[in-house]
């Protein structure tokens, strides 16, 4: 067996080499500088040298220079197979050490085996006789070994390209679930920020409802100053509503269904609607004549109108068409089968177009995705489709687009059909008449302002008011003048003692006592805290006229409102 001695300092290309020459029958000796292949060929002489130039410690070009002086080693053949290849020169300089061959990285198997064979063959007598090469039948055999190897060589990297793809593949999902939780993080920030603000907003809410409300009490009936309020009070609705949608969107507050008319709900924002988009888009308005009755919260169908209003003013910055429209339109099988979704029955239509930009269909089908947006990073949040497509599925609606680049965007939005006679509920102050009495309530929250409305706005409906700044004064007014207080009116989170532990001692000094609380922190944190008993009564802020006035008269009369 002929011995190789392979040089080179890059381990691949010492594994290349040594497979393909044990594969052909020789022995292999390796060295990873010229300073190693000479003292391993001074202790035991090879029949041939393989030899890269750039190496560390010892070149190629000085070992083969010292191979040559050798007088041991100076009749060993010597090829320079080599990635260093700049000019002709190079060549030269390898030839003119006394290298037999010059050869360029990278070659084929079967190439650099007939290369190899023809140096030995050239530079020492008698090779034949101790080389396969020299018995043809062994030849083909080689040959074959080689394609086997090649074949080989080829799967391998048929499956490392495989083993990349999927590595690739794994890494893109990997990118996609870090990105979905980034939006879960997002979406639990919202979450936190959404419940921190909700307490301190109803609360500014409850003072502007209140004091605005008892103003409008006390006017005269053609006092000019009440349009005035009106829009005072219609504003702070719509704040109320706002507060109410993002906890919503954010799963922490409940939703607020009621038989409502579309068409008036449209009817009661058109106005708002004008202001959003700007005088230079007109807005068309085509309503079903018959009414459509709908089961759902007032506010969060006037927030999706909003919403999608500032979308399309968006969509228009030229200037164009808005057009809104209601219908009455039946779902059935065939309607399921060509649009992929609903379940059978009659829905009411909300038709919203403009004639804007559009979108493409990569966008058309991000739009609902939370944060998704194509306006520039200060000027959207991503956050109002994504809480329109919320709000509909939370009213067991569908929503659906159509847009292209230049042909401007349609939503249809259907939110299931109600039978029945329409009643409006949660008129404004001086809509419905305020339930009046002349018991006497205990008034306990920690805000200033608010106590002060409710004192001013009780005492108008006759009650006589007490009033205490938090859970420790009230429980100590209770002891003191319990015998005159018919019902208490109390804060859940309040300094010193929260709502329940001042109720479970006032319900102490008297077992009947009635309560009724408030809160403007969402329902989800009072019940995720235990703040409060399961029968317990509650009226969440902000606290209109209208509501706590029912309210309380329920109460008095023992029942639930």
């Amino acid at each position: 067996m002929l011995n190789v001695l392979i040089v080179d300092d890059i381990a691949e290309n010492l594994y290349f080499l040594d497979v393909l020459l044990r594969g052909n029958g020789f022995g292999v000796l390796a060295a990873a500088n010229g300073a190693e292949a000479l003292e391993s060929a001074r202790k035991s002489p090879p029949d041939l040298i393989i030899s890269d130039i750039l190496m560390p410690v010892m070149d190629g070009y000085a070992l083969c220079r010292e191979w040559r002086a050798d007088e041991r080693l100076r009749q060993i053949p010597f090829i320079f197979y080599t990635a260093t290849f700049i000019e002709k020169k190079d060549e030269e300089l390898a030839l003119g050490l006394g290298a037999d061959r010059f050869v360029i990285k990278p070659q084929e198997p079967d190439d650099l085996m007939v290369i190899i064979r023809e140096v030995l063959a050239g530079n020492r007598s008698g090779a034949e006789s101790r080389t396969e090469a020299a018995h043809p039948e062994e030849g083909e055999l080689l040959r074959e070994y080689n394609e086997a190897l090649f074949r080989k060589l080829e799967k391998k990297m048929f499956d490392l390209e495989q083993a990349n793809r999927e590595l690739e593949q794994k890494m893109l999902d990997q990118r996609h679930l870090e990105e979905q939780l980034r939006q879960v993080q997002k979406m639990e920030a919202i979450g936190r920020f959404s419940t921190g603000i909700a307490h301190d907003f109803n609360n500014i809410l409850t003072v502007i409802f209140g004091f605005g409300s008892v103003m409008k009490l006390k006017m005269a009936a053609k006092d000019p100053m009440h349009e005035n309020i009106d829009h005072i009070l219609a504003a702070a609705d719509r704040a109320a509503n706002l507060t109410r949608s993002l906890l919503t969107f954010s799963r922490k507050q409940e939703m607020k269904l009621q038989l409502l008319s579309l068409n008036s709900c449209i009817r009661n924002v058109e106005k708002f609607l004008r202001r959003i988009i700007g005088e230079d888009i007109k807005l068309i308005t085509s309503q079903r004549v018959e009414e459509i009755l709908i089961y759902a919260d007032g506010g969060h169908v006037e927030q999706v109108l909003m919403n999608l209003a500032a979308n399309a003013r968006d969509a228009m910055p030229d200037g164009g068409i808005l057009s809104i429209g209601t219908d009455i339109v039946v779902v059935d099988d065939e309607f399921i089968r060509m649009h992929g979704y609903g379940k059978p029955g009659r829905y009411a239509l909300l038709t919203f177009a403009d004639n804007g930009t559009g979108m493409n269909e990569n966008t058309r089908q991000r739009i609902f995705e939370p944060f998704f947006t194509t306006k520039e990073t200060d000027k959207g949040t991503g956050l109002g489709l994504s809480i329109i497509y919320g709000i509909v599925e939370q009213h067991n609606g569908h929503i659906s687009v159509y847009s292209e680049p230049g042909q401007g965007t349609t939503f249809k939005i259907l939110l299931p059909l109600m039978s029945g006679e329409f009643a409006a509920d949660g008129a404004g102050i001086g809509q419905l008449p305020l339930e009046h009495g002349d018991e006497t309530i205990l008034v306990v929250d920690d805000e200033a302002p608010i106590r002060q409305y409710l004192e001013s706005f009780l005492t108008t409906l006759g009650y006589k008011v007490l009033l205490a700044q938090d859970g420790r004064e009230a429980v100590q007014l209770f002891r003191d003048k319990g015998a005159e207080v018919d019902l208490v009116l109390m804060d859940v989170i309040m300094p010193y003692k929260n709502g329940r532990e001042a109720a479970r001692e006032i319900k102490e000094l008297q077992k009947d006592i009635k309560i009724v609380f408030t809160s403007g922190y969402p329902h989800d944190l009072i019940h995720e805290r235990n703040l409060l008993d399961d029968d317990a009564q509650i009226l969440m802020k902000p606290l209109t006229p209208t509501d706590l006035a029912r309210k309380l008269r329920a109460a008095f009369d023992g029942c639930q409102s």
